[in-house]
């Protein structure tokens, strides 16, 4: 169940968040890596805004691209906008630039009612765009590479970042074109290397809206991954000028007041300029240099990996019963998940779903662990009222069984007058001598938990003697009981079969007693006129009866009484039946019939080992 909650939390897009989150850290926590020195950054910071103005002087941005020109690059990618531009007069942007076959200008494409439109006079290789679209939190971990015109449907457009790494890559390698991807054909490929294609439900994501194709960004790590100058810099020469020769160039504004902070999965700071050159970085890195691409597995087997875990906590939750030892294991094991899922991140580029993962392996240790310790007070409080109810029925029943049948004996001979006041008292104080040793026998055995029965006879005997013996010795006390005198004119014929030790518990050789005692009371009480009693317990095909069977008038009230609810509920407890039924001409059978060999009863009493 901790496992189905998981995976359909996932499913509903509940745990993006922390999956990205994670995702975030893991890439943070990266060994830094070597500066790219191919991409050189020209950023307008506020410095050089405040001294040339905003918008940019259309003059100032092609005095400082035909200066860059002279330093010999491979490629200059145009990282602003026109808007960002204040043109001098009616004449085309950048028409005064000495050389621009290597500018690659930029263009706006979302949303489709702002558009920006790249300045005239450049094909359309030398343009992509620059549009990005972070995640729901606002941080950027994806970057756009190509897309259809949200308004000519039939063109389709590539980013600035694309352009760049072509005309790179086509200076070191002509067969470095950009194609199709082999194994994914909606993918873009260089060569043999082929970009992975984020898709909507990729790795952590759950229906994000994606453009096609996109990959996540594998941001380079370091103090600095990228020089930087600005461009007053530019102006001075105040720098080596070998690091701009045969480089990829983005010129950018980097004036935090005119192009907004992105906060990446890596850095809160980062600039829009900085982006363009991770993604550049990215794609020649990897065709180049083999540096990792992330990619993810298919949703099944991101699937399979979670409830893999999962169930590996329902096994260590299993096997591992002490809690002392259990939470070693489910530490080592949540060490090892992480580690893992960094490790292949890392090194491997794989993005696996460590979040989900950790909850099914926690939470199918953890919510067993509680539900066995609610179960467990449940079940103790159960046992106590339990115990608590059967020490309030032997209670009662021996009060039935012993007092209350010598008071009922009494009353009904002081109603036929048939006792003197001397007799009255004798009775009353052997009364008042049973009580009392019905209440210190009870003390007793709740001190000591002894296994014995107290009859209403004033005797005590001891339940773990065979059932036999034990009914013999109900038999012959209660007939001896002096409020009974009916007993002494009875022919009585007594024969009891034994049976297996093992095959009855103490609260069951308990409860037949009390039933054989209840039953040889009312004989005594109700049996006007008998002169015959039968008592037998007979075994066969491992089945148990037990008869009481008188010849007198008896009690034949519809009414059942205490008494007849005590044997049906014994009966019920020991799967067997209970009838106590009126002869013809008269008498009374009391009968009690159960199982030796039921298969509850057997297979929950039965000793180990034996079959």
């Amino acid at each position: 169940m901790v496992i189905g909650l998981v995976v359909a939390a996932r499913l509903s897009g509940s745990l993006q968040g922390l999956e990205l989150i994670a995702l975030d850290a893991f890439l943070r926590s990266r060994p830094p890596e070597p500066e790219d020195d191919r991409i050189v950054l020209i950023g307008i910071d506020e410095t050089d805004t405040r001294t040339i103005g905003y918008p940019i002087p259309e003059q100032k941005l092609v005095d400082l691209l035909n200066t860059l020109q002279t330093y010999q690059p491979t490629v200059i990618g145009l990282h602003i906008s026109q808007n960002q531009i204040a043109r001098v007069g009616n004449g085309t942007l950048f028409a005064s630039l000495k050389q621009r076959q290597n500018l690659v200008v930029a263009e706006r494409l979302l949303p489709a009612s702002d558009q920006i439109p790249p300045p005239k006079g450049f094909s359309g290789k030398q343009v992509g765009f620059i549009d990005v679209i972070p995640d729901g939190d606002l941080h950027l971990r994806h970057m756009i590479l190509g897309t259809l015109d949200p308004i000519d449907l039939k063109t389709y457009k590539l980013s600035l970042a694309i352009r760049l790494v072509e005309a790179y890559l086509l200076s070191r390698d002509r067969t470095l074109l950009i194609r199709n991807g082999i194994r994914d054909p909606d993918a873009i490929r260089f060569g043999r290397t082929e970009l992975p294609r984020l898709e909507p439900d990729s790795g952590g994501y759950v229906r994000a809206s994606m453009g096609d194709p996109e990959i996540l960004l594998n941001f380079r790590t370091g103090a600095r991954p990228f020089r930087l100058f600005s461009l007053n810099q530019i102006k001075t020469g105040d720098f080596d000028p070998d690091w701009l020769r045969d480089r990829i160039l983005i010129v950018g504004i980097t004036d935090p007041r005119i192009r907004p902070i992105i906060p990446t999965a890596t850095v809160s700071d980062t600039n829009s300029l900085e982006i363009q050159a991770h993604t550049v970085s990215q794609i020649i890195s990897a065709v180049l240099d083999g540096r990792l691409l992330f990619y993810t597995w298919s949703s099944g087997w991101e699937y399979v990996w979670i409830v893999g875990w999962g169930v590996l906590g329902v096994v260590l939750s299993w096997r591992i019963q002490l809690l002392t030892q259990t939470l070693p294991a489910i530490g080592v094991a949540n060490v090892f998940l992480v580690g893992a899922g960094y490790f292949l991140l890392t090194f491997g580029g794989l993005w696996l779903p460590v979040v989900p993962a950790l909850l099914a392996l926690n939470l199918s240790v953890v919510f067993p662990a509680v539900y066995e310790y609610v179960y467990e007070q449940e079940k103790a409080l159960k046992t106590r009222l339990d115990e608590r109810q059967r020490t309030l029925e032997q209670t009662f029943n021996t009060i039935h069984n012993g007092p209350l049948q010598t008071l009922a004996s009494l009353l009904r001979r002081m109603r036929d007058k048939t006792l003197s006041q001397e007799q009255v008292f004798s009775a009353l104080e052997n009364l008042n001598r049973e009580i009392r040793g019905i209440s210190d026998h009870l003390k007793q055995e709740t001190l000591v938990q002894e296994d014995s029965l107290y009859l209403g006879s004033g005797v005590k005997i001891d339940l773990k003697l065979p059932i036999h013996e034990l009914f013999y010795e109900v038999y012959s006390y209660t007939l001896d009981r002096p409020d009974f005198s009916r007993f002494k004119s009875l022919k009585v014929s007594c024969q009891f079969d034994p049976i297996e030790q093992h095959l009855l518990t103490i609260d069951q050789k308990r409860g037949l007693c009390r039933f054989l005692e209840e039953a040889l009371c009312n004989v005594g009480k109700h049996a006007e006129g008998a002169t015959q009693l039968s008592i037998t317990g007979t075994q066969q095909r491992r089945w148990y009866s037990l008869k009481i069977l008188d010849n007198g008038a008896g009690n034949h009230s519809a009414i059942a009484g205490e008494g007849t609810n005590y044997a049906r509920q014994l009966a019920a407890q020991l799967q067997g039946r209970f009838k106590r039924t009126p002869l013809s001409p008269k008498g009374m059978l009391c009968e009690l019939t159960f199982p030796l060999a039921h298969s509850w009863f057997w297979h929950r009493y039965r000793p180990p080992g034996k079959h």
